[in-house]
């Protein structure tokens, strides 16, 4: 599949792991339908749509390009256009074509710095956040959410549950602790808190079906 710069990854059917996803994603439905829809903080589940889905993950920034604001797009969807149906891969192509109409507008740097630095440091501070991209709280809270959809710390909480799966999937047995030590959880039972608070599910439970897979 040919690039985009407005798109960070692709998937049908399902995301690879029930966990949210902090990121616009521009949904395309069996009939051609498209629909962008807002940020995660908590997964959510649901029988899949007759025909199956299609989702382009839109990069930070991305719906600038499209003429709104990330925080402007509902969890529960908008409608954004029409292509014409067909298979999930051909639907996939025209996704990807559709989005190729629009221009990249300038991307907001101080952002995306700041999205590199919650990706490394998922647990930083907002006032150390802010000092490092060279904008004040405020500004970086409102810039971040017109970008993103979400407030960094929002987007933090999310990233920290995928950085604390990734580390425990080199583990048959997981050292939670540790775990939740490296990805700037608390302790141990606040790492199982914000699992359960977002997907419902123990990071245990959650590790099995994620090695389950991998061995699938």
């Amino acid at each position: 599949m040919s690039g985009n710069a407005l798109v960070a990854g692709c998937w049908i059917d399902s995301a690879p792991l029930p966990l949210p996803y902090p990121a616009v994603d521009l949904l395309v439905f069996a009939d051609g339908s498209l629909w962008l829809a807002g940020p995660e903080v908590s997964v959510r589940s649901g029988p899949l749509p007759p025909g199956g889905l299609v989702g382009l993950r839109l990069r930070p920034g991305a719906c600038r390009s499209l003429g709104l604001a990330a925080d402007e797009v509902p969890l529960g969807g908008m409608p954004f256009g029409q292509i014409d149906p067909g298979s999930a891969q051909s639907r996939t192509k025209s996704a990807f074509d559709f989005l190729s109409r629009f221009s990249l507008r300038d991307n907001d740097f101080a952002v995306q710095r700041a999205v590199d630095i919650l990706h490394d440091d998922p647990a930083a501070r907002i006032d150390d956040l802010a000092a490092a991209v060279g904008l004040s709280e405020r500004q970086l809270r409102r810039r971040f959410s017109v970008a993103v959809g979400l407030r960094p710390k929002a987007y933090g909480r999310v990233v920290r549950l995928h950085a604390a799966l990734t580390l425990a999937a080199a583990n048959a047995k997981p050292p939670w602790a540790d775990i939740a030590q490296q990805c700037g959880f608390y302790d141990q039972p606040h790492l199982i808190a914000e699992f359960r608070a977002a997907t419902g599910q123990s990071p245990a439970a959650l590790h099995g079906r994620f090695l389950q897979s991998r061995s699938a």
